[in-house]
């Protein structure tokens, strides 16, 4: 069902939803790469994208300038033997080669060396009747294919850490890992899948339910018994991850927020309506949520204090965005609000936008109402390019880096960056977790110890004010 990339020779313009080169220039942009992972149109669609910053793996890169022209020495590089390179080796031919530039051009000093960290980036692209992909983030590369479970069941988007990748089919579970997409264990869930899984860092498994139920799993000790938290509603959005906590929602109005070591809800709020989009982390302690009543909420990460809420007056169905201080919010009528992160202060409002799709320090890149790549800037909100973009019709939601990523539910997934960033700026990077390296787990017995969520912490929220951001008060 998935496959590898799509032919050196085929033209750009033959593939539906494809950003011709030439296009994204005009838009300060550059095509990357682009990938076509076949998907059977008789047999379903690509369901889901999901983008893993590894918080632990990371390669040097050495980039040598001169005059506009870059030299890059990578330690992944491979010599004429086939074995790469290394740090030590990757270094010295960048030295080697800004003396070379040194003596050609009679310079008084060699060209600078930057030396560039690059994070560990994949894309997992699951199918509905089972397919899943790992591609590398940053050349495009299919690192591996293969099918899970039964074609005739639907498949849930992937979620991954470092070590494990896990997809739902039907109502099995499947982990395999990461490194070559080998079967680790499956076992039946608790009850119908809602969303995808969810993995933290800790090598833990929350797979969220319809009933409600969410499902926590030890990666490495299947055999032990799950534990299983009872939620208020149904669970229809993936979970979020941080270093410490894993977060999710429900039709019901209830945010929760569990250790992500696996030992269950520390605490759940309320807010007045349905809350159907993931929550979202950042780095400093604060986890985001938004609702239908119209509010984005801001709650302290550890303790579960409410900090604040910020009303737009409509519903909201997108998840909220949090790019270092600055937190995104889409209305149902396409209003997108840039506000403070810390204090819910409103830096500007552009109307008719679908979806957020990546963000720099300079820019973002949202999806319009009308299918477009719109480039805002970041500061103001003005736009300052739109590119055609309808043939992507499913948009991936990438808070983690300044990558865009397009993707079209026929199987074309492409990049694009900054023309002038040819390595990627990380916003959001796990750190790394504080475990020994797993052993092989063995096959998951079927038994559970469910147990009920905890009491709320504060009490329901009011319904929604029109306009601006509140002080904390209680739910």
């Amino acid at each position: 069902i998935l496959a590898a990339t799509l032919p050196q020779g085929l033209k750009a313009q033959t593939v539906r939803g494809l950003i011709a080169e030439e296009t994204a220039r005009r838009a300060g942009l550059a095509r990357a790469w682009f990938t076509r992972l076949p998907i059977d149109a008789s047999r379903g669609s690509l369901e889901g994208v999901y983008l893993h910053v590894s918080p632990s793996e990371a390669y040097t890169v050495f980039e040598v300038a001169d005059e506009g022209d870059r030299y890059v020495y990578s330690e992944r590089d491979r010599d004429a033997f086939g074995r790469e390179l290394g740090l030590a080796e990757a270094r010295r031919l960048a030295e080697e080669k800004a003396g070379q530039i040194q003596k050609e051009r009679n310079l008084a000093a060699p060209p600078s060396i930057q030396t560039v960290v690059v994070p560990r980036t994949r894309l997992y692209a699951a199918s509905q009747r089972g397919g899943l992909a790992a591609v590398d983030a940053h050349t495009g590369q299919t690192l591996w294919t293969i099918q899970v479970g039964n074609p005739n069941y639907p498949t849930t988007p992937a979620g991954a850490n470092d070590t494990f990748v896990a997809v739902c089919n039907g109502s099995t579970i499947y982990v395999l890992l990461a490194k070559d997409g080998t079967l680790v264990w499956s076992r039946q869930a608790a009850s119908a899948p809602g969303a995808g899984p969810a993995l933290s860092e800790q090598n833990y498994l929350f797979a969220p339910m319809i009933s409600g139920q969410v499902e926590i799993l030890s990666l490495e000790q299947p055999r032990n018994h799950p534990r299983v938290v009872k939620s208020f509603g149904r669970v229809l959005s993936q979970p979020a991850v941080s270093a410490l906590s894993v977060a999710w929602s429900t039709d019901e109005g209830y945010l929760y927020v569990a250790n992500a070591n696996g030992e269950g809800v520390r605490y759940q709020l309320r807010t007045s309506g349905p809350v159907l989009a993931s929550p979202a982390f950042n780095q400093s302690d604060r986890v985001y949520v938004t609702s239908l009543d119209g509010y984005l909420y801001c709650v302290q990460e550890r303790r579960g204090n409410l900090l604040w809420r910020f009303s737009t007056g409509e519903p909201i169905h997108h998840p909220p965005v949090a790019l270092g201080e600055l937190v995104l919010a889409i209305t149902r009528s396409g209003k997108l609000y840039a506000l403070d992160g810390a204090t819910a202060v409103e830096h500007w409002v552009a109307s008719g936008i679908q979806s957020f799709l990546a963000g720099s320090d300079r820019r973002l890149y949202c999806q319009d109402q009308r299918g477009q790549l719109v480039v805002l800037d970041r500061a103001s909100g003005q736009r300052l390019a739109a590119l055609d973009a309808r043939g992507c019709d499913l948009p991936i939601v990438n808070a983690q880096t300044d990558r865009v990523y397009l993707a079209s539910k026929s199987g074309l997934v492409q990049c694009l960056s900054e023309a002038d960033r040819p390595w990627p700026q990380v916003h959001y990077r796990l750190p790394p977790p504080k475990r020994a390296r797993p052993a092989m787990p063995s096959k998951a017995p079927s038994e559970d110890k469910s147990e009920a969520a905890p009491r709320e912490s504060a009490s329901p929220a009011e319904g929604p004010a029109k306009g601006g951001a509140e002080p904390a008060s209680p739910f």
